[in-house]
């Protein structure tokens, strides 16, 4: 039996039917392999901005759109925020976000579907939503939801096709499912971004307090007010990764802050002179500048652009790009201010920053504190040199450590020359005004090491370690000339001293015997027409007559 060929107008529909299913399912195939490809992409990412990127390339690639938009939601402001977008409005807002508020539009986000928020007329289908967020900014036709176990992760917003055409079935599956897989990869790098951040915090934590604790550990071995300040500048200048900064305590006597230690200045000498107290240096007023006003409010500030800030007294501004500024609070009073300036590579400073400096100004104001309570206990009030007390503790302890360790210990015994005619001269305020002012002589021509003291009325003493004679009469006549070049506006007259000076094991067995060969000496000066250094020798037996020194 012969079979019949179909007539050719049914044989054409028949192919055409065919060709449509080979294109559809061609189509299928690459929508398939798209996924399968994007899927794998997803996969590697743990970049949330990567992510959103290839997403977003791969919805603009495949349907040819004029505009989209990416938002993720923000749990704790519940929001989507705005993270990728492409021929938006150029009206709309850099920070554009709009809340996600229960309602029409709620409900059909989390019916996870794409679905259309405008009608066949052109007119938006949540009219409220619409206008109250402006939604005209995103030129948008369709909503994708993307969800990840019914908790919604974020929209994607999509516009029309650049060829006029409409969505298909199978291309809103198509994205429907390519915004399931994009909601699962952005859920993943969320908490992994989550967890690298909180890593981080944990790790920026354990720092500080192991920098905290160092520094405590530190404190409690500083007895000495101005190494302890030195040492706590340091570590906040190191530990926010700072240029400079400086540190200021209130003076009662005189109502300011005063400036006490700097670091980090271009010029060493002048850092050093002013940290040794040789260089008059600015004092703040409570409320005047950054730091008045942090001491005066007890509160810290940071000032990242101090070109727009008029907080600053134009004495701050020098060489000033930011400035972190804490308060030093011991038993609920302000006792001064850190001043920390200039992050180094140009950033701001940070509330990380401001958190770990007042951190370690808690711990360091009670230690000032407690070394300032301590340094005025063996301080003498006058003219602000160690007591006998202390000169005591100090000369036993170095005796010893000689005894112990060898090497020598020498002693200067001074005396200021007919100091009774001054404060009969003068009066005794006048007198009160030369103690304090050798007294400074002394101290500032003494080393780091060594210890001057008030011995007693007019006498003063310096316990000079590990030194031998020769070194102990340079510092001894280093002295005497300054002493002999001052000038003091309250007594019109030159002024002298005279000095005596023993070392120990040479000259003497012990602290007693030490005191008595220097004082020795010191008579030997006195007798052999004052204004002199004289070194003790055993032929001067002789102690000083009572009267007038």
């Amino acid at each position: 039996m012969t079979k019949q060929t179909p007539p050719p107008d049914e044989a054409n529909k028949r192919i055409k039917e065919l060709n449509e299913k080979i294109v559809k399912l061609d189509r299928k195939l690459f929508n398939f392999f798209t996924l399968l490809q994007a899927g794998k992409a997803f996969d590697n990412m743990l970049e949330a901005q990567k992510l959103y990127n290839v997403f977003t390339s791969i919805v603009q690639e495949r349907f040819g759109l004029e505009a989209f938009a990416l938002f993720i939601r923000d749990p704790q402001e519940n929001a989507f925020q705005l993270v990728r977008g492409f021929g938006l409005d150029e009206t709309m807002p850099v920070d554009y976000s709009f809340p996600c508020q229960e309602g029409l539009l709620w409900q059909a986000i989390l019916q996870d579907k794409p679905f259309s928020i405008i009608d066949s007329r052109g007119e938006p289908r949540f009219r409220i939503p619409h206008e109250s967020f402006r939604f005209d900014y995103l030129r948008s036709r369709l909503f994708v939801p993307l969800l990840h176990q019914r908790d919604v992760i974020g929209l994607l917003s999509v516009g029309d096709k650049m060829d006029g055409r409409e969505f298909t079935d199978d291309e809103l599956e198509f994205i429907n499912i390519l915004a399931e897989q994009a909601a699962v990869s952005i859920n993943t790098t969320m908490l992994y971004e989550k967890n690298e951040r909180d890593r981080k915090e944990l790790d920026k934590t354990v720092k500080s307090l192991s920098i905290l604790h160092d520094i405590g550990r530190a404190l409690i071995h500083i007895q000495d007010l101005k190494n302890l300040l030195q040492f706590i500048l340091g570590q906040a200048i190191e530990t926010t990764e700072a240029q400079k900064g400086s540190l200021m305590l209130w003076e009662p006597t005189i109502g300011r802050l005063v400036l006490r230690v700097v670091k980090g200045l271009p010029d060493p000498k002048v850092e050093e002179a002013i940290n040794n107290g040789e260089m008059e240096c600015s004092t703040f007023a409570p409320g005047e500048g950054i730091a008045g006003k942090v001491f005066q409010n007890m509160e810290p500030m940071i000032v990242n652009s101090t070109e727009q800030n008029d907080t600053y007294a134009e004495r701050e501004l020098s060489n000033v790009n930011s400035i972190l500024c804490i308060p030093l609070i011991a038993s609920d009073e302000a006792i001064g201010v850190i001043n920390i300036t200039n992050k180094i590579g140009g950033q701001g400073f940070s509330y990380e920053d401001l958190e770990l400096l007042s951190a370690l100004g808690n711990q360091a104001a009670v230690a000032i504190n407690n070394a300032t309570l301590y340094e005025m206990a063996i301080t003498d009030e006058l003219t602000k040199i160690f007591i006998r007390r202390y000169f005591n503790i100090k000369l036993d302890g170095e005796v010893k450590r000689v005894r112990r360790y060898g090497g020598q210990l020498s002693l200067a015994i001074c005396d200021l020359d007919h100091f009774k005619s001054v404060n009969d001269t003068y009066g005794h305020q006048a007198g009160d005004v030369v103690l304090y002012t050798i007294a400074q002589l002394i101290k500032n021509n003494c080393r780091e090491i060594d210890v001057a003291a008030r011995y007693g009325g007019e006498e003063f003493a310096v316990i000079m370690p590990e030194t031998g004679i020769d070194g102990a009469k340079i510092l001894a006549e280093r002295v005497r000339a300054a002493v002999a070049g001052t000038k003091i506006e309250e007594v019109p007259r030159q002024l002298t001293i005279s000095i005596g000076i023993a070392t120990f094991p040479d000259d003497a067995d012990d602290v007693k015997s030490l005191i008595a060969a220097a004082d020795a000496a010191l008579y030997g000066a006195k007798n052999g027409g004052r204004n002199q250094v004289m070194v003790y020798s055993k032929e001067i037996v002789k102690p000083p007559e009572p009267g007038e020194s």
